[in-house]
């Protein structure tokens, strides 16, 4: 494989714009770990393609595909100073990575004014500029340095918006920002992956699709009493660790709710093997009475040798659930027993489907999966539901 080093990928690059006898560039994007040290002539870049009208421009100084991470360097330094003051605008998309973005003294962002999207990644954000850009409607925040512990957004346009592993640095000492106040009365997504605090504030009414990520019972409960606060909430992610009891009494019922996501992730940091407190997803689920597709997956799942009994949990009914998957299956006591108890008490329930394939993330493409399914723990779920008088049994299926 050949691999280009910095600066002749610099040079051709330069080389390239130099002799383009392009009049209109719609679309720029540099993949490639450059940093301060390259400022002048990014710059230059920057102002060629500003000068032909460019419309979406994406500077990725992360490294993929070539990352150097143990090399010393500054980030490249954004430059607001040279887009033009005028109201022809054509900048619509902005993506960013490893860069530090200053907001000069008394800019008016009339030269984003039409700016629609815009994501920082591993970007230093010295200022408060969103609530200026009038026309955003997506914005990612995602491991960016921020000037502040709390994270507060307004915006009248803003549609959709991601906020992961924000930080504000004490000395040599990351802490974490957490997102305290939204007044967005158009988000319709929210993927936030910070810590859930009970002084949360929402004004979203239109927000129906959301991600979550939740480390203790604390976060999850203030989770629900956000969630609960929102009218048109139908689809909710949650990303929860495992030793995270699903079973919490849930006060505050999630009344619009239609399809629920639960991924429980296992700790690397744990040597010990964890059971999934999957008896709990049913206090969840009386908890969303419109609710009509549960998907579980568990991630890193493993054998359990002293393996329980399965035992009854509090009889309820669910009149509206359709479709139920549970995947990460290995054949432990556990999935034996949430799957007899959904197909007891959720009354319209056409499928369940155990499957043995499980993926870090939902974006991930890749899939994985334990021989102990293969091997003998979908044999053990067949025959434990032969032995077992149980009405409905046939939805059940076995990957």
């Amino acid at each position: 494989m050949y691999v280009i080093s910095r600066d002749p990928f610099v040079k051709r690059v330069d080389q390239f714009l130099k002799h383009s006898h392009a009049t209109i560039i719609d679309s720029f994007l540099v993949n490639f770990y450059l940093d301060s040290q390259q400022q002048s002539i990014i710059d230059e870049w920057i102002r060629f393609v500003i000068a032909r009208g460019i419309g979406r421009m994406e500077l990725l100084f992360c490294g993929s595909p070539y990352t150097l991470r143990n090399m010393p360097r500054k980030p490249y330094k954004f430059p607001f100073h040279l887009f033009p003051e005028t109201n022809a605008s054509t900048l619509k998309h902005l993506r960013l990575e490893y860069c530090v973005v200053s907001i000069p003294p008394n800019c008016n962002f009339i030269p984003f004014k039409n700016l629609s999207f815009l994501s920082l990644i591993s970007v230093k954000v010295d200022g408060v500029f969103i609530q200026s850009l009038t026309q955003l409607e997506e914005l990612h925040l995602i491991q960016c340095e921020l000037k502040s512990l709390t994270l507060k957004i307004v915006s009248s346009s803003l549609r959709h918006l991601k906020v992961s592993l924000c930080y504000l640095l004490y000395g040599n000492f990351q802490k974490d920002v957490n997102l305290i106040s939204l007044d967005c009365l158009k988000l319709i997504s929210l993927d936030y992956g910070g810590r859930c605090s009970a002084n949360m504030n929402f004004n979203t009414p239109m927000l129906n699709n959301i991600q979550l990520y939740v480390i203790c019972s604390e976060q999850l409960l203030n989770a629900f009493r956000l969630l609960a606060t929102l009218p048109k909430l139908e689809i909710l992610q949650l990303d929860l660790y495992s030793m995270v009891p699903t079973s919490l009494k849930i006060t505050h019922p999630l009344e619009h709710l239609k399809e629920l996501n639960l991924i429980f992730i296992h700790p690397f940091d744990t040597p010990r093997k964890l059971e999934f407190d999957l008896s709990g997803i049913l206090t969840i689920l009386q908890a969303s009475p419109l609710l009509q597709k549960l998907s579980v997956m568990l991630t890193f799942p493993e054998i359990i040798e002293d393996q329980k009994v399965a035992r009854d949990v509090d009889t309820f009914s669910h009149e509206e659930v359709k479709v139920i998957e549970l995947r990460g299956c290995v054949g432990n006591w556990y999935e034996i027993e949430f799957a007899m108890n959904v197909i007891k008490y959720a009354n319209k329930l056409e499928r369940i489907v155990l499957s043995p394939y499980w993926r870090d993330t939902v974006e991930s493409l890749d899939w994985s999966s334990d021989l102990a399914w293969f091997q003998n723990g979908r044999q053990r779920i067949t025959e434990k539901f032969q032995t077992e008088e149980l009405v409905g049994r046939e939805k059940l299926v076995l990957i």
